[in-house]
């Protein structure tokens, strides 16, 4: 009797083994989707601000380079 029971307890036993290895490789599947999809929105709002940032900056340096050739003008002109 004793003999069954653990021959019908051993099948369950590894058949709940291999259930659990697949829930655990299907969890860790999607919780590395998670985190590349993270990750791709940091970097992408990274870039974005990166890009908007700098363009920021080339405007303002144009625009001070541009100040900078207008005053020697004025001040020959008021000379």
């Amino acid at each position: 009797m004793q003999n069954k029971e653990e021959s019908n307890i051993l099948p369950k036993f590894i058949i709940d083994e291999e259930e659990r290895r697949q829930l655990k490789a299907k969890n860790s599947k999607q919780e590395l989707k998670l985190i590349l999809i993270t990750f791709t929105i940091i970097l992408t709002s990274f870039l974005t601000f990166c890009y908007f940032f700098f363009n920021y900056i080339e405007e303002k340096a144009a625009e001070y380079k541009l100040q900078r050739e207008v005053e020697p003008k004025k001040l020959d002109q008021a000379e």
